[in-house]
């Protein structure tokens, strides 16, 4: 009985995943953080700061999925452009690298504190963000990967594929929404790959892990919870296209403010 509550918890947790990914580009980190850190305590007995580590790190995991599937359909829709992403893979995967093997050493308190102010600034620039323009508007290569180093170290701190701070950016840049949605996502596979490295690497030889647990990743939630993501990730790539631009800019500035007021008010 555990087991199938345990499952059909994830289940459902990945259908809200797949959404956020598909209709906004975010990998859903901000809901399976939390909640994978709750299911591992509850049901597994893992102690806090390593559930905390292990949700993390299987968050990310997912995203390379998520992601993934995500930017293909958007491909399809003529909603990414990969030499734009090019010019943001190489920074955006060393930085989640690097900080998958720092974050068992690192206070995260400033860092969550930065974020939270991060979420409430994107959600006005997004509100007075310039007119639209489908031409986009990129810094030099250095500055790019500068900041895709930024992005892809403070995500895996938190455990979120970057969206949250990669779609208000390009958005900032004069990118189309559909499109900054398709690099957002794109982008978050290179986070989730570099990041899944690093906590595989840091877990393998610690003690009293769940079974079926690889490093710091936790198997069966990544498989459930990607399972049923995969099947809203296409379906929100659909969905996109029905809602207007200016709506999906409020859409994405309501969830920024909703995110900064959640994590201020937690912990």
């Amino acid at each position: 009985m555990q087991i199938l509550t345990e499952a059909l918890i994830l289940l459902i947790a990945g259908s809200f995943v797949g959404t956020l990914s598909g209709l906004l580009g975010i990998g859903g980190g901000l809901i399976i953080v939390p909640l994978l850190t709750y299911l591992l305590i509850h049901f597994h007995q893992v102690a806090f700061d390593q559930a905390m580590l292990m949700a993390i790190g299987t968050s990310l995991a997912s995203i390379i999925f998520t992601g993934g599937v995500s930017s293909f359909f958007h491909t399809k829709q003529n909603n990414m452009s990969w030499s734009t992403a090019a010019h943001y893979i190489p920074g955006v995967f060393l930085g989640s690298l690097a900080m998958a093997f720092i974050i068992p050493h690192l206070n995260i308190a400033f860092i969550k504190h930065a974020f939270i102010a991060y979420t409430f600034l994107a959600a006005y620039e997004i509100f007075k963000s310039p007119k639209i323009k489908s031409l986009v508007q990129l810094p030099s290569f250095i500055f790019a990967n500068l900041y895709g180093f930024i992005i892809g170290s403070v995500s895996t701190i938190i455990g979120i594929g970057g969206g949250t701070m990669f779609v208000p950016y390009f958005i900032y840049h004069k990118v189309n929404p559909r499109l900054a949605v398709g690099l957002s996502s794109s982008l978050g596979v290179f986070i989730g790959l570099g990041a899944s490295f690093g906590f595989i690497k840091n877990g393998l030889y610690v003690n009293q892990l769940p079974q079926f647990s690889v490093g710091y990743i936790y198997l069966p939630g990544l498989i459930f919870m990607t399972a049923s993501s995969l099947i809203f990730v296409r379906l929100a790539t659909k969905w996109i296209h029905q809602i207007s631009v200016s709506s999906l800019k409020k859409i994405f500035a309501y969830l920024l403010i909703l995110i900064g007021l959640s994590m201020l008010f937690t912990g």
